[in-house]
This record gives C-alpha cells, structure tokens and sequence, in this order.
C-alpha cells in the first residue's frame, strides 16, 4: 500500500521498520517470478529456435500481417530474456508511460 509522505512521517520506528521488511520481502517475491519466467521463456526460445531464427531472418517488407506479428512476437521474447528492464521500458514507451 502506498502512503504518502506525512502518513510515513506519522509511523512509529518500528512501523517503518516493519514496512520495510513488508517491502524487502515483497521485492524477493518479485525477483523470483522474474527469474522463472526469464528461465521458461529461455526454454520456450530454446524449443523454438528454427521458428525464432526464422522470423528474425525476415525482411519486414512483404510479409502478411500474420507473418509479421509473429516476428515481432519471438523479437519481443528475444529482447525480454537478452534484456529484461529494456523489454520493460520499451512496452512502457508503447503504451505510453
């Protein structure tokens, strides 16, 4: 839960102590399912490899849009296991953030 400045300036110590542990606790969580996802995506590739080798050898000029999406599909699975905060901040660039 987020708070705002005077409601953290209001905590006890121990509160903010507790809070970030809370937290700490909160970005392992995170960390970890980062980590397995990066480790199924990295199998999904591996199984996939003619297909992934494929569609990157494609010139985009003259494919169906079908063709296309896929390309950028197994593009945006290749970025985010090379590169995962770079996949994160280009999709957020996408939708605009």
């Amino acid at each position: 839960m987020q708070r705002s400045r005077t409601e953290l300036e209001a905590m006890t110590h121990a509160e903010l102590v507790d809070r970030v542990l809370e937290m700490q606790d909160m970005l392992r969580e995170g960390l970890a399912v980062r980590d397995s996802l990066h480790a199924v995506l990295n199998q999904v590739l591996a199984a996939n490899e003619d297909q992934v080798v494929h569609y990157a050898d494609l010139d985009d000029t003259g494919l169906d849009p079908e063709e296309h999406d896929r390309k950028r599909a197994w593009a945006a699975a290749r970025h985010a296991v090379a590169n995962p905060l770079g996949a994160m901040r280009k999709r957020a660039a996408e939708r605009g953030e």
